[in-house]
């Protein structure tokens, strides 16, 4: 992707954010009737609730940090270290990130039974779910088969977020929110790991195997 190309996008992400941060929330008349919307929809099929409950787990903070230790130790298994700190570090930073924009922004969570004792913007499991997924795919996954990995990610995650609006638990603009600034945290950190040298490296097997480029222009 050209420079320009991804400087653009960034600058969509981060003024989307700030947006989405600004005007979302409970007097907004979008996340409203959105929020009725999910509501009804529990109503009318209570039964949704449970595979809500079930899969809106792979984006809480068990899973996403269990899954980054395996990828991360993996990679170092491989003698991949920068691409392993790549992955911690962007993983960890960002939920750190998570929490701290929670309490600047200080926006209450829908009114629901058994309500998380957190602020809502912007939604961790969206933006958790969305750094590790995606980082995942992006900076550890061998070459051959990132472009499934980046596919599988986002459709995860995309899942992720539509529970936290079945459960009730956040606005439509807290999820969106967390996507944005999970894909902002995924940009930042390619950009650090091909400008360092560190993502662009693989095994000579990788790149064998592939039939590609030499491990120094993939």
């Amino acid at each position: 992707m050209a420079i320009t190309t991804r400087t653009t996008f960034a600058t969509f992400l981060v003024a989307a954010f700030l947006v989405l941060a600004g005007v979302g929330g409970p007097s907004n008349e979008w996340d409203l009737a959105v929020a009725a919307w999910f509501g009804a929809l529990r109503a009318d099929a209570p039964g949704v609730l449970r595979w809500a409950s079930a899969f809106t787990a792979i984006g809480g903070a068990p899973v996403t940090l269990g899954v980054t230790l395996v990828a991360t130790l993996w990679l170092l298994a491989k003698r991949l270290r920068g691409r392993a700190l790549l992955l911690a570090a962007t993983v960890l930073l960002e939920r750190l990130l998570v929490e701290l924009l929670k309490e600047a922004f200080g926006r209450p969570r829908p009114q629901v039974e058994h309500l998380p004792g957190s602020l809502a913007f912007p939604s961790g499991h969206a933006a958790n779910s969305m750094t590790a997924y995606l980082a995942l795919a992006l900076i550890a996954v061998p070459g051959s088969y990132r472009r499934l990995a980046v596919l599988a990610a986002l459709a995860i995650t995309l899942l992720v977020g539509v529970t936290r609006l079945v459960l009730g638990v956040h606005w439509a603009s807290d999820v969106v929110g967390g996507w944005t600034l999970g894909l902002s945290a995924v940009g930042l950190a390619v950009a650090i790991g091909e400008r360092s040298g560190a993502r662009r490296l693989e095994t000579q097997h990788d790149v064998v195997a592939r039939h590609e480029l030499p491990p120094d222009q993939d």
